[in-house]
């Protein structure tokens, strides 16, 4: 490790404050991450994995302590210092994997890049090697919506990547994934750490991700310890020559132990980036979209507008500030209800609401999704009936109301709390301040709660928890967000 890690958390807490009281999310953590250094962040749901990576990613500022990056205190970079970072060092996977749901594959890796200062053409060729590397060249034009979750899982690594950064902060990075799909993510994680040039923190229940791991951190309560590596499960490391590659052809990537990827659909028209006329328009009207979106961005349009436009320029960014406030903030969403009919289908009530009334949200949307977790992994379900994820709504006054239907499947299920199914509903959504354009922000949620089992009587649920004979048995069980 070099004597300066690249991320450092000293002494930090962070608590969260809700109406009866703060919860404290993480206590007192000390975490050091050094060059090439594989890092896995175990743990119980809600223990405060997700926050930690945060912590140390400079998303969150502790409560007390402080988080550093390369010796620095976040909280004492500037905002273009802030941007470099973000550009250049630290690469964030977040659990969804945040791909822009209007963007290709293409599009998606290179848009990073070219923010950061690359040429369209630089970041266009290096998002190929990428989409090759992690086999979906042949879907380069695919968006996320027309992709696999595993696809685009490895979409959103291929993003990480394309920065060559110091430190990829992954969260949960196979935690939806069924075993081929997690054994491919897995295998693009195991070539990273084989490169040795990027280190890796990473949030996992996945016990083949937390075996390759140089050092295991178990977060319980908040509080972070070593934790005993388990016996190593055996994992494929890819070759790599100065940038993270894998095998290309299928022969070799067996021989290493490396994934195989799915062939290319056979029923696409051939097509390169490029090849047309529209693929240049659509390269550069991501390029101006782009500049468009970031502060940084602006600062630079900044830089060749005379005195009187600059007034108007700095009005645009305080009026997108606000409706970014409002797309993020004063739009309220959550489960209001969950009920279970006789025949077993569970439906789940969702509201949004609009905390200022006056100054009326439009959502398209939202997208929505349920899972179950199993074997310490998500598991999608079919959904029967949930909201059109086309339609424009309006959010001024009182509540919109979403249900979402759907069974489920037999089988056996992680209980956290016993007799208690663990629940996740994802709602991805477009939010603008005005109707029909305007500043659009994307926007995912994910909410979490614990469903009992129907399979469990209330008796048999009360008795695994301790619970008195006349205590209330709830059918669900909100959670926060992990």
């Amino acid at each position: 490790m070099t004597d300066t890690p690249i991320l450092e958390a000293r002494g930090a807490s962070l608590s969260y404050r809700t109406r009866r009281g703060p919860i404290l999310a993480v206590d007192r953590a000390d975490l050091r991450i050094g060059a090439g250094e594989f890092v896995s962040i175990i743990g119980a749901s809600g223990s405060g994995k997700s926050t930690l990576l945060a912590l140390m990613g400079g998303l969150c500022r502790p409560d007390s302590g402080e988080t550093l990056i390369n010796g620095r205190d976040w909280r004492n970079l500037t905002a273009a210092e802030i941007n470099a970072a973000r550009a250049g060092q630290v690469a964030l996977l977040p659990q969804d994997g945040g791909l822009l749901p209007g963007l290709r594959a293409l599009d998606n890796i290179l848009l990073p890049a070219v923010l950061a200062g690359a040429s369209p053409k630089e970041a266009r060729l290096r998002a190929m090697a990428l989409l090759e590397q992690v086999g979906l060249a042949a879907r380069w034009d695919a968006y996320p919506a027309e992709l696999s979750g595993g696809q685009r899982r490895r979409v959103a690594l291929a993003r990480a990547l394309a920065g060559e950064p110091k430190v990829i902060l992954a969260d949960e990075p196979t935690g939806d994934l069924d075993g081929p799909a997690a054994g491919e993510i897995t295998a693009i994680l195991a070539g990273i750490r084989a490169h040795g040039r990027t280190s890796v923190l990473v949030v996992t229940h996945d016990p083949t991700v937390s075996a390759m791991a140089d050092r295991m951190i178990l977060v319980r309560g908040g509080r972070c310890t070593p934790a005993e590596k388990h016996e190593a499960v055996p994992f494929a490391g890819a070759a790599f020559e100065g940038r993270p590659t894998l095998p290309q052809a299928a022969s070799s990537a067996h021989r290493s132990g490396a994934p195989v990827f799915e062939p290319a659909p056979t029923g696409l028209f051939p097509a390169e980036p490029g090849s047309g006329i529209r693929d240049v328009l659509v390269g550069w009207l991501v390029f101006l979209a782009g500049i468009a979106a970031t502060a940084t961005a602006v600062a630079i349009l900044d830089s060749f507008i005379a005195g009187g436009q600059r007034s108007v320029v700095r009005e645009a960014r305080i009026q997108r500030k606000l409706a970014e406030e409002m797309a993020l903030q004063d739009l309220r969403a959550e489960v209001e209800d969950v009920t279970v009919a006789p025949d077993g289908r569970v439906t789940a009530t969702i509201f949004l609401q609009n905390y200022r009334p006056e100054r009326p949200l439009h959502v398209l949307g939202p997208a929505l999704e349920v899972g179950i977790q199993r074997n310490g992994r998500w598991e999608g379900l079919p959904l029967e009936s949930g909201g059109d994820s086309r339609q424009i709504r309006t959010i001024a006054l009182g509540k919109e109301i979403i249900k979402v239907r759907f069974s489920i499947p037999a089988g056996k299920n992680d209980e956290l709390l016993p007799g208690y199914m663990h629940m996740r509903i994802g709602a991805a959504m477009v939010v603008s301040d005005k109707p029909g354009g305007g500043d659009l922000f994307d926007r995912q949620d994910g909410y979490y709660l614990y469903l009992r089992d129907p399979q469990r009587t209330e008796d048999e649920v009360r008795k695994a928890n301790g619970w008195g004979a006349k205590s209330t048995v709830p059918l669900w069980i909100s959670m926060p967000s992990h």
